[in-house]
């Protein structure tokens, strides 16, 4: 707005505003550079583990489990809050003399992890990457209980191990979807490890949350070496609007 009492002018005349509109902008109501189906709210989030740098990577957004045979296993059910990715970067500002601005800064050092919550604490395959014991082979898992219980004290479906001190260096591939509406994104990790665990907190009151984050590597994807991670997005929509 405009005040149009200027120096000189009588300080007992009646002042005014005038209301100066902005140009150059589209009102929202009606522009093309806002799109709410643009928008993006995972309905559903499935993680899946496989076999490290396996030569059946996914393609785009297929079903793992017709991806080679027995090479990933889902996890189950997962939290409501997805997963979390972190691409964090380790900066070094160059300074110089006469300035206070950094006149460059070197990119140094750079990691990818993946944190979620799986819901299913007696999941196998879950159970197996809390404790750092091998997923695969699955046949000879040690989370495995045998057809015949051992000791015979034991009741069936029960299984007995030892957490390993030290682990080995259990690496695997996973797989994250996450799905809203027609919309989807897949990420996809062919070389990673379980590098941080939550509490493993059994409780009346809740269910166990069994958290953890994995931090990838670089591995293989098809013919790409040194990959670390991969992303698959469905748009749902036509989006050659953006690209013209």
């Amino acid at each position: 707005m405009a005040d149009h009492t200027r120096a000189g002018d009588d300080p007992g005349a009646v002042t005014y505003d005038v209301i100066e509109q902005l140009t150059g902008l589209t009102p929202p109501a009606s522009g093309t550079y806002k799109d709410n189906t643009n928008l993006y709210s995972a309905g559903d989030v499935v993680v899946w583990v496989g076999q490290p740098n396996n030569a059946d990577p996914p393609l785009g957004i297929e079903d793992p489990s017709s991806l080679g045979s027995g090479i990933y296993k889902c996890l189950g059910w997962a939290d409501t809050s997805g997963y979390i990715f972190k691409l964090d970067e380790t900066i070094k500002d160059i300074p110089a003399a006469g300035v206070l601005t950094p006149v460059r800064s070197i990119l140094t050092g750079g990691s990818k992890t993946i944190q979620f919550v799986s819901l299913e604490a007696v999941n196998p395959y879950v159970r197996a990457l809390y404790d750092d014991v091998p997923v695969f082979p699955v046949a000879t898992s040690p989370l495995k209980p045998g057809a015949t219980p051992s000791p015979p004290a034991l009741p069936a479906n029960t299984v007995t191990y030892v957490i390993p001190d030290p682990p080995a260096d259990n690496r695997y591939s996973f797989i994250f979807d996450s799905i809203d509406g027609l919309k989807q994104q897949r990420l996809y990790a062919p070389f990673a490890k379980v590098t941080a665990r939550g509490n493993d907190q059994a409780q009346q009151g809740d269910i166990v949350m069994t958290d953890m984050t994995i931090t990838c590597y670089p591995g293989t994807i098809g013919a790409v070496q040194n990959a670390v991670l991969q992303r698959t997005v469905n748009y749902g929509k036509s989006m050659a609007a953006y690209f013209t």
